[in-house]
């Protein structure tokens, strides 16, 4: 963490530790997973006495102002509400911008979805302040996280279906329906990648991958689209050979059947189609 942005994260937790209403903090994001380094952000965890939930959103907004030279912005997720409130900040230090996330526990909803997430394998290293154990308990009944799980055959079945739509997107010169198309054989490839080579039970897909082997991580870089249709079409067919080895390679070790019929049909399609981009 870059030590300007250090120097108001203190700030934040003396005066955070300070009032009443919040029973504990917690690091969350790179630091809870020993994964943070210069430039990574603030995550924290305030607990909320749940009297106090409905206000405290304002507090944080009040505090904050005076711990830094400017707040730029505060953008909310759109899963706000009665239980959990994470808001993400943008502050200025000495001519400098930081971003500072802020995610707030109702202590009286502990239960809500949201909220397990925000402290699945939570541990004791973790705490940054607890005032009456509540954290402590927390962390020594927390949810585990768990390693990525996906059908593979329904996988297998969504790439060849979107891939072979592929073919009339770029005869239609549609660059808006093609980008849609990237997006998803992109997701499609990597969570069959994941569900093979998961290694952390933390995080969503963009994190997992950083994990898995970097052989494997180069096969998802070709999933972007540009307004060169011939390149498009050379992403795709690339993309999709790559797609194929993993999931045959997957497939085996799995001790599962694989037929590739379906996508050398679409693959051979999609490259006579468009043979004349």
């Amino acid at each position: 963490m870059n030590q300007d942005l250090k120097n108001i994260f203190e700030k934040f937790i003396e005066k955070t530790r300070s009032m009443d209403e919040i029973l504990g903090a917690w690091n969350f994001g790179s630091e809870m997973h020993g994964k943070a380094d210069e430039y990574s952000d603030v995550d924290v965890v305030l607990l909320i006495d749940g009297e106090s939930f409905v206000r405290m959103e304002q507090t944080v907004d009040d505090l904050l102002p005076e711990i830094c030279d400017d707040v730029l912005l505060r953008w909310e997720e759109d899963f706000n509400g009665e239980a959990i409130v994470n808001n993400g900040y943008i502050l200025r230090n000495n001519g400098v911008l930081f971003q500072f996330d802020v995610f707030l526990i109702n202590n009286d909803m502990l239960d809500d979805f949201m909220c397990k997430i925000h402290y699945t394998d939570l541990s004791e290293k973790d705490i940054i302040f607890d005032k009456r154990g509540e954290v402590k308990r927390l962390s020594e009944n927390s949810p585990k996280g768990s390693l990525w799980s996906a059908d593979i055959c329904r996988l297998q079945r969504t790439y060849w279906y979107h891939l072979n739509m592929a073919a009339k997107y770029l005869l239609r010169h549609d660059l808006f329906k093609l980008e849609g198309i990237f997006r998803t054989l992109y997701d499609t490839h990597a969570s069959l990648l994941l569900s093979a080579y998961d290694t952390i039970t933390w995080g969503g897909q963009a994190s997992k991958l950083k994990y898995i082997p970097e052989e494997k991580q180069e096969h998802l870089k070709k999933y972007y689209c540009t307004d060169d249709l011939g390149l498009d079409r050379d992403n795709l067919v690339t993309s999709a050979e790559l797609f194929e080895k993993d999931l045959s390679e997957i497939l085996a070790e799995k001790n599962m059947l694989h037929k590739p019929e379906t996508g050398i049909a679409v693959k051979k399609q999609l490259i006579d189609l468009t043979s004349e981009i």
